[in-house]
């Protein structure tokens, strides 16, 4: 009988122990943040990837001091500031991707062309591709407008040995800054 009274004891113990007052326990509410506070990180994460892609390819690694969504234009805009703004101004985003002007113009569009299958693509321009391309092959082919000239952008599946083709139409190779 006296082998099940220490464990019932130690059981009541235990239960007792548990049952004090959890108050003591509470955090005082008592604070000066009234908002939520977020990170840098979470803000440029929350971006839609079109602009996440925009601000990177503008800025780089520039240090962001903040993003903001603005829509008092009556249309979204995405915002975006940086450490330096003497170096790098502010800039102004669509949900595209787009760069904008303070006027909300586009200064640079983020829509540089139609993406078209292969069987689409000139039979001149393919046989560049697959000489110059690797066995992998071509990750994507995008036909642009330079001017009065159509060109057929081509990105390949290992861009760091295989950079970007530009192609005209007859099969020549076209320099980006053309």
């Amino acid at each position: 009988m006296k082998s099940h009274i220490i464990p019932v004891l130690a059981l009541a113990g235990l239960l007792a122990g548990c049952a004090t007052e959890s108050d003591s326990r509470k955090a005082d509410k008592q604070t000066p943040y009234r908002k939520p506070l977020t990170s840098l990180g979470a803000k440029f994460g929350a971006l839609p990837p079109p602009v996440q892609s925009t601000v990177l390819a503008q800025a780089g690694g520039t240090e962001i001091t903040d993003a903001v969504r603005d829509t008092s234009s009556g249309r979204v805009v995405y915002k975006i500031y940086f450490r330096e703004p003497a170096i790098f101004p502010p800039l102004w985003v669509a949900p595209d991707g787009s760069v904008l002007n303070h006027d909300l113009t586009v200064a640079v569009s983020a829509v540089h062309g139609t993406r078209v299958k292969a069987a689409d693509v000139p039979p001149a321009v393919m046989k560049v591709v697959e000489e110059r391309g690797p066995v992998s092959g071509y990750s994507s082919i995008s036909k642009e407008t330079w001017g009065n000239r159509v060109v057929y952008m081509v990105t390949f599946k290992d861009e760091a040995h295989y950079p970007r083709l530009f192609i005209a139409t007859d099969g020549a190779i076209v320099e980006e800054t053309q």
